[in-house]
């Protein structure tokens, strides 16, 4: 390996140590690593930093893993890729599993919004219900197939941790 993924590997793995150490229950953890991909998958673009901050305050959620976990997910790199992905698949449960027509459910307000996208980018027949379905369906699946991974890994960290935890407990 490289020199600079030694090094990644090595900040990662004592960032959550720190985490660990700090929050001392997996299960808490592993929820709040769950609920920033569900907010990272979320179709409300401009809300993730305040959804973030309210649902962390909310449910007494570990604040840095909520963040963490979203802006892992949804990045610059990734936001094209993840976009998409809540499209299409609310497309397909919308289309597929429930036999509606998308398209002729839009609001009103998205047919100057369809057309200035099939004039100036070439798609035609957008579907706002698609897209905010399929997000919120995609990220709540995500998350739910997660946590158990998650959990048991945060699990395994705390007991590595504690077990080699050289400080004076009071």
């Amino acid at each position: 390996m490289t020199k600079i993924v030694k090094k990644s590997i090595k900040k990662v793995k004592f960032f959550l140590t720190k985490l660990v150490l700090k929050e001392k229950c997996p299960r808490v953890l592993a929820i709040s690593f769950c609920v920033g991909v569900f907010i990272a998958f979320s179709p409300f673009i401009f809300l993730h930093t305040a959804m973030i901050f309210i649902v962390s305050w909310l449910f007494s959620l570990n604040l840095a893993v909520v963040f963490s976990a979203s802006l892992f997910v949804n990045n610059p790199w990734t936001m094209v890729p993840i976009y998409s992905t809540d499209y299409f698949f609310g497309e397909i449960f919308l289309k597929n599993i429930l036999g509606l027509n998308t398209f002729s459910l839009n609001p009103s307000w998205m047919e100057p919004v369809n057309n200035t996208l099939s004039s100036y980018i070439g798609i035609a027949g957008v579907s706002f219900w698609s897209f905010i379905i399929g997000g919120n369906l995609l990220g709540l699946l995500v998350s739910v197939i997660l946590y158990p991974v998650v959990k048991f890994i945060f699990e395994r960290m705390s007991q590595n941790v504690y077990s080699t935890d050289t400080r004076v407990k009071w």
